[in-house]
């Protein structure tokens, strides 16, 4: 098998406007496999991908077929913002851990604490975003390490804060501001 590893990123941008990406690769056979075969293993692993996160998909390093994304919000949810995160660590059962992180997840993917992966089989959205990233497309195309190394097991994940970033040059107006006043 002479195997060609695609690497392909996604960008995100939440309801604040702030963006995100998120980096994969795709593996396949050069003689068995055709160019759709990438493209559709990608289509699955980016609608996983939207069932986890809050934010809207803005553009797709590879030939997905989307063509132009008009600019899009995110969703005003319980975690909005592409600075919280929630990670998700795989491994290939020999010496690659691959660590992924969602921006902006929605609620429904962690347990009653609010910060741990649901991990036992409950989680539609999780249960997807696994098999598109553990399974093979029916066409033998699979979701890779860098190296071309499937995905085997789905370690579980939590959540990620980081401090929330800060944009120096923006003007901040308050609605409390009266007429003539920076105006």
């Amino acid at each position: 098998m002479a195997a060609l590893t695609e690497k392909f990123s996604t960008t995100w941008r939440d309801a604040r406007g702030w963006t995100a990406r998120n980096t994969f690769y795709v593996t396949g056979d050069t003689v068995l496999n055709v160019p759709n075969d990438w493209q559709a293993a990608a289509f699955t692993l980016i609608a996983a991908l939207e069932a986890l996160t809050n934010c809207a998909l803005q553009s797709t390093s590879f030939n997905t077929g989307f063509g132009l994304i008009t600019l899009t919000y995110g969703t005003n949810a319980e975690y909005p913002s592409a600075w919280m995160k929630a990670l998700m660590q795989f491994s290939n059962g020999s010496t690659s851990i691959g660590r992924f992180l969602i921006p902006a997840p929605k609620i429904a993917l962690f347990e009653s604490d609010g910060t741990t992966i649901i991990n036992d089989g409950t989680s539609a959205p999780v249960v997807a975003f696994v098999n598109a990233m553990k399974n093979a497309d029916p066409s033998g195309t699979f979701v890779s390490d860098a190296a071309g190394l499937p995905w085997t097991h789905f370690e579980g994940g939590r959540f990620v804060g980081r401090k929330e970033p800060r944009r120096i040059n923006m003007r901040v107006k308050s609605s409390h501001l009266v007429a003539g006043e920076e105006e």
